[in-house]
């Protein structure tokens, strides 16, 4: 199962010339790599109609008064924001390594795979995990152990509805990052008054969740091991509250994807474990699995091992 025009694939289409920069921002973030991207409507802003009451057609009997269909809707809109940064290095140190341009472009693979995680992580904490949230459709795992919690989150990607966001002019121009020289690639002086060079880099990027009801997640998960707990695990999420993740995300396998840690599905394995069967002429035992009733799982390392325990009301 894969997303059509995904993050990866929109930006190596659309920038051609800077497909090498895609890779190593996408090379440390499989969710960004997979998001799902459009045009923003109005340049660095996407307006679009959020549904919030239909009336459809009815059965009546003949004759009878034909009651009024229709839909009430508000306009909404998201703003993007600025992904980028400045690049800066002493007069000295770039002659030695050939100049400005060739030290810039020998740390810009570095620096994009740290782009790259920063942005998921700040997808899955700062859009996706707080608008479960904010929408009821976090659940609480159980643990109490601030600093150690861990997540796991269920988006249902729908075209207008959950879905990445891209300047048209930017992106759409042929650039994942617009990179510039500073003071017209002259030497100038720091905050510090050091003589350096330095660039800028920079791209717009947004993330539009407008329908709650297809973002969903678990939090406050404790993988501290204690044998006293059926699972192993201090607070592991039960195998009826990840259902129920699912059902409050509406997923189905088409277009529904379950996030989490490598850590966490490691200790999910439990559930498979405890249902194994094997005989004699087994060579291999499988504990791992990939989706959960058929929906594919995605791991990556841009969760955060360090959680502060989630208050629920």
């Amino acid at each position: 199962m894969s997303i059509l025009n995904n993050f990866r694939e929109v930006a190596i289409r659309l920038a051609k010339k800077q497909s090498g920069m895609v890779d190593h921002t996408t090379e440390e973030a499989p969710i960004l790599a997979m998001f799902p991207m459009q045009a923003a409507s109005n340049g660095l802003q996407n307006v679009y109609d959020e549904l919030k009451d239909i009336e459809g057609a009815q059965f009546v009997a003949l004759d009878e008064e034909l009651p009024s269909v229709g839909m009430d809707s508000e306009l909404r809109y998201v703003d993007l924001s600025v992904l980028g940064g400045i690049q800066e290095v002493g007069e000295d140190k770039a002659l030695k390594m050939g100049g400005p341009a060739a030290y810039f472009a020998s740390k810009m693979p570095s620096i994009l795979r740290e782009t790259g995680a920063n942005t998921e992580q700040s997808i899955l904490y700062n859009n996706i995990r707080a608008y479960a949230k904010t929408n009821g459709r976090l659940q609480n795992a159980g643990g109490t152990n601030a600093g150690s919690m861990f997540s796991m989150l269920c988006v249902k990607f729908v075209p207008g509805e959950t879905t990445g966001l891209y300047d048209a002019q930017g992106l759409g121009s042929g650039k994942v990052f617009d990179i510039k020289p500073i003071n017209g690639a002259n030497i100038y002086k720091d905050e510090n008054r050091r003589l350096v060079y330095g660039q800028r880099m920079k791209t717009y990027i947004g993330i539009q969740l407008a329908n709650p009801r297809y973002v969903s997640g678990i939090a406050n998960i404790d993988l501290v091991v204690d044998e006293a707990e059926d699972s192993g695990y201090v607070a592991l999420p039960t195998e009826a509250q990840i259902d129920q993740m699912i059902l409050d995300a509406r997923g189905n396998p088409g277009n529904t994807f379950i996030y989490m840690h490598p850590r966490t599905k490691n200790a999910l394995n439990v559930y498979k474990g405890a249902a194994l069967q094997t005989s004699v002429y087994d060579k291999n035992f499988d504990r791992t699995f990939d989706e959960w009733n058929g929906i594919k799982i995605i791991t990556s390392y841009n969760f955060l091992e360090t959680e502060g325990t989630e208050v629920f009301a």
